[in-house]
């Protein structure tokens, strides 16, 4: 009898769902998240056999900022618990984006800070 052993280490990670209804920590809209488990496994016949180094992650559906979420609210959620996720379990990663109003040096109108020329008088931003 011969006997071909396939197993291995892999890093894997995978959609669990979304949380509706939450301010987004980085642009303060009303949001949805979107909700990826990440871990690596160890496997054998592509079955896995257990896992290490879970991490869960969020991703705003309105900005496209990715969070890092704690792993009890990560978990919670895993297990259906509704409202798992507040402000508090978000880690932003990646650098933060530039929202509200900058004032124009030149004609002093209140302009979008992603703006690099004021609309008004044409002036550079900054």
């Amino acid at each position: 009898m011969f006997f071909i052993g396939i197993f291995g280490v892999k890093q894997g990670q995978k959609e669990i769902g979304t949380e509706s209804n939450v301010i987004c920590p980085e642009c303060g809209h009303l949001t949805r998240l979107n909700v990826i488990k990440q871990s690596s496994y160890f496997h054998i016949f592509f079955i896995p056999i257990f896992r290490w180094n879970v991490r869960y992650f969020a991703k705003t559906l309105c900005c496209g900022q990715l969070f890092e979420l704690n792993a009890e609210a990560g978990k919670e959620f895993e297990e259906g618990k509704s409202g798992a996720i507040s402000q508090g379990d978000l880690t932003r990663i990646g650098p933060q984006r530039r929202t509200g109003l900058v004032r124009c040096g030149s004609c002093g109108a209140n302009v979008e800070n992603s703006y690099r020329f004021c609309p008004h008088c044409g002036n550079h931003l900054t």
